[in-house]
């Protein structure tokens, strides 16, 4: 292998192993975006009880005053009841008290299935309470790994950084501008790796002189397909 070659081989180990940095940080704020996401159902529907329950005890006391205003109104038509002088009065009366009792009764029933819904709300609130400290704990534990990893990551893409500059510079002016032209439009992989007789970055297959001609390890070839430079693994 020639030393422009080994070179080059080595830059391509070095935008490699950079890649599988820099796809790792790409990684990052959609797995952020998943625990954010998890937390805020878990908060929202813990809220959406605790907005039930207190939507619930507030139309009870509307409730509570709309029954006291009904027995105190049942009261006194039972009291005029004994005023009455004639059967028709009497029958009319019964009548009032009985559509008053009536509509308290629905109010009443209304307010036991509110309180019935409260105790059922209470009972599940532990359990979406837990759900939202999991979550939470879940996030944090998750974002402190990979704040972790981010400052990891970046430290390796800095001192691989560090290596490129060196290798880089042992290159002629216009090899190296030919490097790094490739490396800008090529998603940072300026340099493919022949694999199973194919361009290991498109993956585009090279004719028998050209695997032949690789094999010789005297010079970079050109992948038709993306364009990288080519060159097969050192032995």
């Amino acid at each position: 292998m020639t030393e422009e070659l080994r070179l080059h081989w080595a830059l391509h180990e070095i935008d490699e192993q950079a890649v599988a940095r820099e796809h790792l940080l790409a990684k990052h704020p959609e797995q952020r975006r998943t625990h954010d996401s998890r937390v805020a159902a878990a908060r929202a529907a813990l809220q959406a009880l605790d907005q039930r329950v207190a939507d619930s005890v507030k139309r009870r006391r509307v409730l509570d005053g709309e029954i006291a205003a009904f027995d105190a109104q049942q009261k006194r038509f039972e009291q005029q009841l004994l005023a009455v002088t004639n059967q028709h009065q009497f029958e009319a009366m019964q009548h009032e008290i009985a559509a008053v009792r009536s509509k308290r009764d629905v109010l009443e029933t209304e307010a036991l299935e509110k309180m019935d819904a409260e105790e059922r709300e209470a009972a599940a609130r532990p359990e979406k309470a837990q759900a939202l400290e999991r979550a939470d704990a879940d996030a944090r534990a998750t974002f402190a790994r990979l704040d972790a990893e981010a400052a990891a990551a970046r430290a390796e893409l800095a001192a691989l950084e560090a290596r490129r500059g060196e290798t880089e510079a042992q290159l002629p002016a216009a090899t190296r501008t030919r490097y790094e032209k490739l490396r800008a439009g090529r998603a940072g992989r300026a340099v493919a790796a022949i694999e199973n007789g194919a361009c290991g970055g498109c993956h585009r297959g090279l004719p028998p002189a050209g695997l032949q001609e690789a094999r010789r390890r005297e010079k970079l070839l050109v992948c038709d397909g993306c364009g990288r430079l080519m060159l097969l693994p050192p032995a």
